[in-house]
């Protein structure tokens, strides 16, 4: 009796935590659907507007944008795709919530292709462009794209080079160089990233880095160009 006087309190708080949980659920999934319809309209709208942008020569025009008194070295890292990890919750409580994508679903990293990188190739003429993903930059080179993991026939027009220390070969473009390429972890780089916001009113804000500068800047597609307007 004493044993069950003692557990009568143990299997209240456990159906009050339940409850807390269920209750915690409804909550969160009806502010989901709510959040949802209102997102739903911007995103419907910078939909609509994307069919009407041409995002190809958005890529050109921050391409030929770019300084080049801003690139010393004789190696550009370009960094082409970059990991990007959504987490979901992990409140056991908490409703999984679908959400759109008002950051950048219709202009992002993804738009760029291998011609973009041959493209950014012919501005700086007398530099190695080294495309490389979520692993690279400041000094590391896992991210490079390796003959041995990619698409040959999407590098074709690239040259391979290779790494010092292992001996893996990777992708580079270059214009006029010739010269065989061979890198190690402390081969001198300059490393230029892009992040986008796409915005209303046929907008995409863009976040440029160049080493550890950053330069924000707002372009608008009217009468088919892109201008900068901030």
């Amino acid at each position: 009796m004493k044993f069950l006087f003692l557990l009568f309190p143990i299997i209240i708080f456990s159906q009050a935590k339940k409850d807390s949980i269920y209750e915690n659920y409804i909550y969160s999934k009806a502010k989901c659907i709510e959040e949802n319809k209102k997102d739903k309209i911007l995103y419907d709208k910078l939909k609509h507007e994307a069919s009407e942008m041409d995002f190809n020569s958005l890529t050109r025009t921050l391409i030929d944008d770019l300084d080049e008194r801003q690139f010393t070295r004789r190696y550009i890292n370009f960094r082409y795709s970059v990991f990007r990890l959504e987490c979901g919750s992990f409140d056991p409580g908490e409703y999984e919530c679908e959400k759109y994508n008002l950051k950048d679903p219709f202009y992002n990293l993804q738009n760029w292709t291998t011609d973009d990188l041959i493209y950014l190739g012919k501005k700086f003429k007398d530099k190695f462009i080294i495309p490389s993903s979520f692993g690279s930059g400041f000094g590391y080179y896992e991210g490079y794209y390796y003959v041995d993991k990619e698409d040959a026939e999407k590098f074709k027009k690239f040259s391979v080079g290779k790494v010092k220390e292992s001996g893996a070969e990777f992708y580079y473009y270059s214009k006029n160089s010739k010269d065989s390429l061979e890198i190690s972890g402390n081969t001198g780089m300059d490393y230029v990233q892009f992040s986008f916001y796409n915005l209303p009113d046929h907008q995409v804000k863009v976040y440029q880095y160049i080493n550890s500068k950053k330069t924000v800047k707002t372009y608008e597609y009217k009468y088919d160009k892109w201008e900068i307007i901030e």
